[in-house]
């Protein structure tokens, strides 16, 4: 679409710089101007936005102006808060619809706490000075919501720019949040100041975020993967509004609560710590399994082929393949709890022989694999000394079991393939043996 083609989405927005440069060029208040014009503008675009089909937009600048309507026909700064509130939770859905979402981890409700009693802590502290005028404790709770749920709202699109990238549309509707939140900082201050008036440059700027917003910016669809990043986001939300509830119950013991989340969220912290550590370990657990044969204890047939193509092909390195001789008559004869016996044991005695350094894998079966850093002559006779570890009978029982091993031996060079030539090797010894 053309420059001049998404022109119409914008006027909203030009109407609302319009309604700026007369307040800024004719200051003081005007009922006319400063409130039904300017509810005036948000309704019309709050209509305009819902015909276009986007109904969240629609609500949260409706459910704002209401708000702005209350606040000035009644006393009660609940009922102008229930409108302003609600544009969070609107404009979180409106973020978040573009993403997909998993389920809460226990390392992630950890996270939410620590990062919601240290923002409540922070907040609670702050709150000393901003809500000195409030009239009650329930405008306690809304002027210290407010900066909370726009932060919450940044951390969200910051998410997902990182994650999906920025584009033009991006960019709307993260200036539309930081206009806003913007505004909400200065009317926090100018509140606390005893300077806040109607018609202000701050009433201008949540006029000029609502307005960019009736523009509709809409994010790319994400479906590639599921996010885990935001569930902690709205478990964090309600937590400090829990918090946040009962400071506005209790505004006389600000001084000391503000202490109480500050020692919290270093004992979470802590916590996290050690889960972090724990969580470590699981993982170095679960990748030692990953590269591990479950029978043997030696690596396994992936890991193997993993490091056979990181060798050099230099022919400084050497493939041993090695296939146990009648090993299917071990299990026909005494039972595969047996013959996993008799595999573990020989592992081990490969294993013991096997220079530092080198590599051993079971493949399969009785099928076993070995990488070692020695030319392919002194491979031969290494191979020799495998055949030796097997003379040692290996008793199942009462049953005394004497085995045998083909081994194939091949330098592992670029010309060939090495596990091809160390098969063949190897079946050229079974053969001979026969």
């Amino acid at each position: 679409m053309s420059r001049l083609g998404q022109l119409p989405r914008f006027i909203p927005v030009l109407l609302g710089l319009l309604h700026l440069i007369v307040t800024v060029a004719e200051p003081g208040s005007s009922f006319i101007w400063d409130i039904f014009l300017y509810n005036a503008l948000l309704t019309i675009a709050a209509l305009w936005t819902f015909l276009k089909g986007d109904r969240l937009i629609a609500f949260a600048i409706f459910s704002w102006t209401l708000g702005s309507i209350f606040s000035i026909y009644t006393t009660s700064p609940l009922l102008s808060g229930m409108g302003y509130l609600m544009i969070y939770p609107l404009f979180f859905f409106y973020i978040l619809r573009s993403q997909q979402l998993k389920a809460v981890t226990k390392s992630q409700i950890l996270d939410s706490m620590i990062i919601t009693l240290g923002l409540s802590s922070l907040f609670t502290i702050l709150a000393l000075s901003a809500t000195s005028n409030a009239r009650s404790s329930g405008e306690v709770f809304l002027l210290t919501l407010y900066p909370i749920g726009d932060l919450l709202l940044i951390a969200s699109l910051t998410l997902i720019g990182i994650r999906s990238g920025i584009s033009k549309e991006y960019l709307i509707l993260m200036s539309t949040i930081v206009l806003f939140t913007v505004s909400d900082i200065g009317y926090l201050w100018l509140f606390s100041h005893n300077q806040y008036v109607v018609g202000g440059i701050v009433d201008e700027g949540w006029l000029l975020a609502l307005l960019l917003s009736a523009s509709t910016p809409q994010l790319t669809k994400s479906h590639a993967r599921e996010l885990n990043t935001y569930p902690p986001i709205f478990l964090a939300l309600g937590l400090s509004l829990s918090i946040l509830g009962w400071y506005s119950y209790n505004p006389n013991q600000i001084s000391e609560f503000a202490l109480v989340p500050s020692i919290m969220t270093l004992l979470l912290a802590f916590i996290r710590m050690a889960l972090a550590l724990e969580e470590a370990e699981q993982g170095k657990i679960h990748k030692e399994l990953s590269v591990t044969d479950e029978l043997t204890g030696v690596g396994n047939r992936r890991e193997f082929f993993n490091r056979l193509a990181q060798i050099p092909a230099d022919g400084r390195w050497s493939l041993l393949l090695m296939d146990l001789d009648k090993f299917k008559e071990i299990n026909d004869a005494h039972g595969h709890s047996a013959g996993d016996y008799v595999l573990r044991e020989v592992a081990h005695r490969f294993h013991s022989v096997l220079p530092e350094g080198s590599y051993l894998s079971r493949l399969g079966g009785d099928e076993f694999a070995a990488l070692v850093e020695r030319e392919v002559e002194s491979a031969r006779a290494l191979a020799g000394r495998l055949q030796v570890a097997l003379t040692t009978p290996i008793y199942v029982g009462e049953s005394s079991l004497l085995l045998t091993a083909s081994i194939g031996v091949t330098e592992i060079t670029a010309e060939e393939n090495p596990l091809e030539r160390a098969d063949a090797q190897m079946y050229e010894a079974k053969r001979a043996a026969r």
